[in-house]
């Protein structure tokens, strides 16, 4: 029987109309983001930009904001205030900032956490938002979306595989996945296994996150608006630059980014006069970052260095 061109229409869009009915309804069920609370097979994908919307519900007195860096850290283990863990994997400063506009109310402190890879517009395109409503999925993009489709398909791979589930607390902490591995330090091929990955991940910031650096100046003027919004909300805060592993610090310093770099963090004090500039400090040492991996410095780390700021704020220093 020959079609004819409204036969074949109606065919094609009945068909293209019946496939995605059938992925929404996919990504419905699976809900691997757990966006619409039907998730029955664990939560395998953590896409914060979408939930972070818990800070809403979570009881907190304080925000702690960055990258993954900060994201890494449980915030309990801070001293004085309630923390909320605000940060953003691959989070970048007009991100944060439309994030803090949105979401911050009468907060005792927040805590921002910049790196100089946030400004490296090469490796990560200024993203052109006006408010955090743009980051955000509509319930139509979560259930058609391609992104998740994939993590719909891999949530159902990784449940039958018994997988481990890659979960968020409450007050917003991811637990990094060298914590989650279960592996025998000692053993000596996983040192040397470890190695490897330290090696691979310093030479891919080199080549990445550092390599053909394309400085943004408009990123700048958002860590000044960021700053301009805390203040007119008299909220008080504290800026500071994330320390850098001792290693990671000398493959920068053969760069040709370094120079720009140290330019940076003078920009960053004349924006913070108060910056607390921990790039190159005691909390550099190679033994205060993940063993494979150099980038993410351990939760002892961080607590350290974040109670140091923080106790220029508390009113009832805590016993030593």
């Amino acid at each position: 029987m020959k079609l004819t061109s409204k036969k074949y229409l109606m065919i094609s869009c009945t068909s293209a109309i019946l496939l995605l009915l059938i992925v929404a309804a996919f990504n419905y069920i699976i809900d691997p983001y757990n966006l619409l609370g039907n998730n029955r097979m664990g939560v395998f994908f953590w896409n914060e930009r979408q939930i972070k919307t818990a800070i809403l519900t979570y009881d907190h007195e304080a925000v702690l904001m960055g990258s993954s860096k900060t994201g890494y850290m449980d915030t309990d283990g801070l001293n004085c205030y309630k923390f909320y863990n605000a940060s953003l994997r691959g989070g970048v400063p007009e991100e944060m900032y439309f994030y803090l506009k949105a979401y911050l109310r009468d907060e005792k402190l927040v805590i921002i956490a910049f790196d100089f890879y946030m400004f490296n517009e090469r490796e990560f395109p200024l993203k052109h938002i006006s408010d955090w409503e743009d980051i955000q999925y509509s319930t139509v993009e979560y259930l058609l979306g391609a992104y998740t489709t994939e993590a719909s398909y891999k949530t159902i791979k990784k449940w039958l595989n018994n997988e481990q589930m890659h979960a968020m607390d409450p007050n917003g902490h991811f637990i990094h996945p060298d914590e989650l591995s279960g592996h025998d330090d000692n053993a000596p091929h996983q040192a040397e296994k470890d190695r490897r990955r330290y090696n691979r991940i310093i030479k891919g910031l080199v080549e990445n996150h550092y390599g053909n650096f394309a400085f943004s100046e408009k990123r700048m003027l958002y860590a000044e608006q960021i700053k301009t919004l805390l203040e007119n909300k008299k909220i008080p805060y504290a800026a500071l630059i994330n320390p850098l592993n001792e290693d990671v610090l000398a493959a920068l310093e053969k760069t040709d980014a370094y120079e720009r770099f140290m330019q940076w963090r003078k920009q960053m004090k004349t924006v913070f006069p108060d910056l607390y500039d921990f790039s190159s400090s005691r909390y550099s040492a190679r033994e205060g970052f993940h063993r494979n991996d150099p980038y993410h410095y351990t939760n002892q780390t961080g607590i350290r260095f974040l109670n140091e700021v923080i106790g220029d704020f508390c009113a009832e220093k805590p016993s030593p």
